[in-house]
């Protein structure tokens, strides 16, 4: 641990000094932060580099939220973790575990004693179906089983689990469970008579399941047994109260033609799992108990979720602000990251009254006699290594992924596109002979009349610059080039008689400024 202090207070000060001189900093005013999650901590880190002292008050043990009791060891180890935390309290952020706001805070005192206060709670509560027999003994929430075992505080489980949902969290508490049977299994002087079993319970198709496609082959090789379009009807109970399994009934859709989540059933056609664990994850929602002490002028949008301006991320109660699931829903770690950039932003903005401006400095470099790598076009794909799924098994925290080594690395970097790179025309120089059309292998240049083309504003300016109001549009061409087919081969360059192709890189660099 000194080690990664050393090395994060390091990191801190270059962090500060990439933003000295260009942002007037703040005075010193603390700002409440409720939740440690990646949305929290995110606008903390950047909070501490405009000038803040940002406090930041965790109800778990541990800081970094679902990161840290959501996303399973396998996938994420809790090492990294521990680096990126103590980077963000190098920068002198203050992080209270154990603190719930609502029972050991009220919102009230944050609000009072701090100058702004951002709600990044998250999501964390399990969505309940609303099943018959849902409610008693051996039926938890996903999220509540990740939390319990990343805790060390496993739940108790038995050997025949079924899992409901479709998604990723519904595999990250499939494959959780897997291990924890598996090293419970393996801790005891013998191995347990019966087989266990975890199943996962999808409306969806293999095909439309809403799980990466790792997830899924990975949890194959597992041994997780999928059953795909079946939806819940009822847990089904012991007259002692126990599970003994789930009733199903065939989905015959999960969707709608325009791709709305709209089910539809097969009631005539039911089975039924026997099991004695059945494990919820269907989506997760917020809990916002911590309102009514301190929040009566935070408005709702919809129960559990506060009004919230999309632009400033500002609840209708002054000086509270939202991030991470509560700004825009349950999405993507990257996005929960965002949104607590954005409520940093705003916080400087409202207590400051300056603007924060991004400016990007853009620079197109040519690059000369650019060519590819030799058979670039037909390199495979280097699969990530993984280890074996009968060594997966063996500990909980085992990393699934392995890792490329040096030669994988580059023989997988090698088959990259390089978006940055492109072919930049210059029409002046052009003699419209066509040859840079027919040597694309990805046909994704076209040469064509102006006439062809559909009018838009931009479009006719830019014609009527280059070519007057009353240009030809029969005899004057455009080159039509699609991007998302580009393979940046170079070949257009090298066909051009006339040099009007030139590869050139994009280089932007983008950073802000207070006025």
């Amino acid at each position: 641990m000194p080690r990664v202090a050393a090395g994060a207070e390091e990191l801190a000060a270059l962090l500060r000094a990439s933003v000295d001189g260009r942002i007037q900093p703040a005075r010193g005013e603390k700002i409440a932060i409720v939740g440690a999650g990646p949305a929290g901590l995110s606008a903390a880190h950047d909070l501490a580099l405009l000038g803040f002292r940002p406090v930041v008050f965790e109800t778990e043990p541990v800081p970094a939220g679902m990161l840290a009791v959501g996303v399973p060891p396998y996938r994420l180890p809790r090492e990294l973790i521990a680096r990126e935390v103590a980077v963000i309290e190098a920068l002198g952020v203050e992080i209270h575990c154990a603190v719930t706001v609502g029972r050991d805070i009220s919102l009230r005192r944050l609000r009072r004693d701090h100058a702004a206060v951002i709600l990044a709670a998250g999501a964390k509560s399990s969505r309940r179906l609303g099943l018959p027999g849902e409610h008693g003994p051996r039926v938890y929430g996903g999220v509540d089983l990740l939390r319990s075992v990343a805790l060390g505080k496993p739940l108790e489980l038995g050997r025949e689990v079924v899992v409901i949902g479709g998604g990723n969290v519904a595999y990250d508490v499939a494959r959780t469970v897997l291990r924890q049977i598996a090293y419970d299994t393996a801790r005891t002087a013998a191995r347990l008579p019966e087989t266990a079993r975890v199943r996962l319970v999808s409306l969806e198709t293999l095909e439309e399941m809403p799980a990466d496609t790792v997830e899924i082959l990975e949890g194959d090789e597992e041994g997780i047994e999928r059953w795909n379009g079946w939806g819940p009807l009822e847990i089904l109970r012991h007259h002692d109260g126990s599970v003994r399994g789930v009733l199903l009934r065939r989905c015959l859709r999960a969707y709608d033609e325009q791709r709305r989540f709209a089910p539809l059933f097969d009631d005539s056609v039911r089975e039924i799992i026997p099991c004695d664990t059945v494990l919820l994850a269907v989506g997760q929602s917020p809990v916002l108990d911590f309102l009514h002490d301190g929040g009566d002028d935070i408005e709702l949008s919809r129960p559990g979720w506060p009004k919230v301006d999309p632009n400033t991320l500002a609840t209708t109660a002054p000086g509270v602000f939202v991030a991470g699931d509560l700004a825009h829903g349950t999405r993507l770690l990257i996005d929960a990251v965002a949104s607590g950039k954005a409520a940093a932003r705003s916080v400087y903005c409202w207590l400051t009254g300056r603007t924060l401006k991004a400016e990007t400095l853009t620079a197109h470099l040519v690059l000369e006699g650019y060519r590819r790598e030799h058979g670039y076009e037909v390199i495979r794909r280097v699969p990530v290594p993984t280890l074996p799924p009968e060594e997966r098994l063996q500990r909980p925290d085992l990393l699934v992924e392995i890792g490329y080594n040096a030669t994988q690395a580059m023989e997988e970097a090698s088959r990259c596109l390089d978006c940055g790179v492109s072919p930049v025309f210059d029409g002046g120089r052009c003699i419209l002979c066509g040859g840079c059309v027919d040597v694309c292998p990805t046909r994704c240049l076209k040469l064509v009349p102006l006439a062809w083309l559909e009018a838009e504003p931009a479009l006719e300016q830019a014609i009527e610059e280059l070519l007057g109001p009353d240009a030809d549009r029969e005899t004057n061409s455009a080159i039509l080039k699609d991007e998302d087919r580009c393979i940046r081969c170079a070949l257009c360059a090298m066909r051009c008689p006339a040099d009007a192709i030139t590869m050139e890189r994009v280089t932007f660099h983008t950073f802000w400024s207070s006025t």
